[in-house]
């Protein structure tokens, strides 16, 4: 597994660049601009150029998250038509920086139900990539279940994938704090949840968000902790970085540091050793 973070883009986005390597990353996540802004202000030729030729000589391998308030099951108009105008701006900014793989949670239905939360999200996913010939890869994002939050069973964002006719531009994103929080025992039955995740997506997962937990397994809570400090453990994060089922799969850190994660990839590096 690649081990890496996500890093701020404050200043300029090739910024990101430099502090991943600071931080000894393999990879990094980055915001394509304002996580909490519909509209973000435009991605300058100049700065495009420059993360682009950063990241080539880095070496790096890179992912970006969507914005926060993007939600493809909406059944509010006024929030799919902005929803639409976001993702297709980010994911128009990922291509141009040559970001090959782009998080987003799965949305949440708001009352709706699963089955028409994780149709309309398919449509939505569809809508977007037939009008445009974009290069970069979707991928849904696991989540801990919270309120109508789709996407915290493997059968949901299945079902997304399934009923998309888009569907080789979808991929998956694990996050470890998630998994558990949604129930799955990451902790004691490691070889049980991985079987049946990489029997159900295979080589579809491209990115793995590594966070402990502050909170108990099945609580449908997402709280990040730091590695090895949570509820989930030491045992499953060196479990992780030496499956060779990840080998080429990003590992990006969440854990609640400001900005600065040398601590925790030296700490998950160690584990390779183990």
């Amino acid at each position: 597994m690649l081990i890496g973070a996500h890093k701020s883009i404050s200043g300029s986005i090739d910024k990101s660049i430099e502090r991943a390597l600071a931080d000894g990353c393999e990879c990094l996540q980055i915001f394509v601009k304002n996580k909490n802004r519909w509209e973000g202000k435009p991605l300058a030729d100049e700065d495009a150029d420059n993360f682009r030729n950063a990241l080539k000589k880095s070496g790096l391998g890179v992912s970006a998250h969507a914005s926060y308030l993007i939600n493809p099951a909406t059944d509010k108009q006024d929030v799919y038509d902005k929803s639409i105008l976001s993702i297709t701006d980010e994911l128009s900014r990922c291509d141009r920086l040559n970001v090959p793989y782009y998080v987003i949670h799965p949305g949440a239905h708001t009352g709706q139900g699963t089955e028409t939360g994780t149709a309309k999200t398919a449509e939505f996913l569809d809508r977007v990539y037939s009008a445009n010939d974009f290069s970069v890869m979707t991928l849904l994002e696991t989540t801990s279940g919270m309120g109508t939050c789709l996407g915290h069973r493997i059968e949901e964002i299945a079902g997304i994938i399934d009923a998309a006719e888009c569907k080789e531009k979808i991929g998956v994103c694990l996050d470890s704090c998630h998994i558990f929080a949604a129930g799955y025992d990451i902790k004691d039955r490691y070889d049980d949840v991985f079987a049946e995740f990489f029997a159900v997506f295979k080589d579809k997962i491209k990115v793995f968000h590594l966070n402990d937990s502050k909170k108990p397994l099945g609580s449908r809570l997402d709280r990040h902790e730091l590695i090895a400090e949570g509820l989930i453990g030491r045992d499953f994060f060196r479990r992780a970085v030496n499956d060779i089922r990840f080998r080429d799969v990003m590992g990006i850190l969440e854990t609640p540091v400001e900005d600065n994660y040398k601590e925790e990839i030296t700490k998950l590096k160690s584990y390779r050793e183990l």
